[in-house]
């Protein structure tokens, strides 16, 4: 009989693995090959440091790529982003309720409105919900690792952000587990066939994207989970840049190239292992076959016995094991016959002598 409790086990720990938060990679720098490649990039655009920011990071092998990341620049509407995840974050410890009126609306419809059709009006709603522009900048810096010291004034006074501040935000989104799914759903709803979903068709992508036009300055921001077999994630911002809008498209186009070049297998190498002839001495041994794969499944030598003229047990005849309540298997038939002719000799014996003595 099998244990009742495993199967539960199984499948109580079967849940808990499928809700455990995606795990942190440790960082590793961008290869030579990723660097050149954005060089060649900017060179094509014209992008410095005047007008361009971008941070990548493959959430796989913890390649990032980071240029000009800490330049305070307009965050058009990604600043969205830090936001409704703070607000799904207060939902998820029992602070406030998807039914919460902000400003006419629930926060759950504050939350479909501001990501997936970046409704300025319900998003300022949410903001000063939390207090004055000041708390909700301070508010927003629990998602950073930049130090204070680092942080320019401009952030306080301003929709400023950096692109080193939106990727830790995805970072914390995307190792956040189950409580972000439905944020990462509207994401995905967003905007199709626009900014970083312009040229990348094949992959899904869940992105919250800024558009700013004012004072003689143009702001076309993204920022972005990139689902490629490595998932990468992905800030770009632009001042004024040459080619506006095409640019965010090109750059998630190349790196979405890039990463899943990163991920092609390597061939398999063609087996010599072949059919060895009926002989007691095999033309080659698993340890000296150069492809042998570690850990694979090896053919076994051939045998020097003479074959048995016994049938074969196959795999119908043979009975699985039976276990008892407590896991242990039951002992052969012949081992308790075995047992019981000892206790029987044993009888005979005191017997014997019982007759003797009379």
């Amino acid at each position: 009989m099998k244990h009742p409790v495993r199967p539960l086990a199984a499948l109580l720990l079967g849940l808990t693995l499928w809700t455990v938060p995606a795990a942190a990679v440790e960082t590793q720098p961008a290869s030579e090959d990723l660097t050149a490649l954005m060089d060649d990039f900017r060179a094509e655009y014209g992008l410095n440091e005047g007008n361009f920011s971008i941070c990548y990071y493959n959430t796989v092998t913890g390649e990032e790529y980071r240029y000009n990341d800490t330049k305070f620049m307009i965050a058009a509407s990604t600043y969205k982003l830090p936001l409704n995840m703070h607000y799904y974050e207060m939902e998820a410890a029992g602070e406030i309720s998807s039914a919460t009126m902000i400003g006419a609306t629930t926060l759950a419809d504050a939350h479909y409105q501001s990501l997936v059709w970046s409704n300025n009006d319900v998003s300022i709603d949410m903001l000063y919900n939390l207090g004055n522009f000041r708390t909700y900048k301070n508010t927003m810096k629990q998602y950073f690792t930049m130090p204070d010291e680092e942080i320019d004034s401009i952030y306080y006074a301003d929709n400023y952000y950096c692109t080193s501040m939106m990727l830790d935000t995805l970072k914390h989104l995307y190792e956040g587990g189950d409580k972000f799914d439905e944020m990462i759903g509207y994401m995905k709803q967003a905007q199709p066939g626009e900014y970083f979903k312009l040229y990348v068709t094949d992959y899904e992508i869940a992105h919250k994207y800024g558009y700013y036009v004012d004072d003689g300055v143009t702001a076309i921001n993204d920022t972005g989970i990139i689902y490629t077999p490595q998932p990468f994630l992905l800030a770009v911002y632009t001042s004024d840049a040459p080619g506006g809008a095409e640019v965010l498209g090109r750059a998630a186009e190349v790196l979405t190239e890039y990463t899943v070049s990163q991920d092609v297998p390597e061939p398999e190498e063609p087996s010599t292992v072949t059919d060895q002839p009926e002989t007691t001495e095999p033309t080659e041994t698993p340890e000296t076959t150069d492809n042998a794969e570690p850990g694979a499944v090896q053919p076994e030598e051939p045998s020097t016995e003479e074959p048995s003229t016994e049938e074969p047990e196959t795999p119908e005849q043979t009975e699985p094991k039976k276990e008892s309540a407590e896991g242990l298997p039951f002992s052969p038939w012949w081992l308790a016959l075995g047992g019981a002719a000892v206790f029987l000799v044993a009888d005979v014996v005191v017997i014997i002598k019982i007759l003797r003595r009379r």
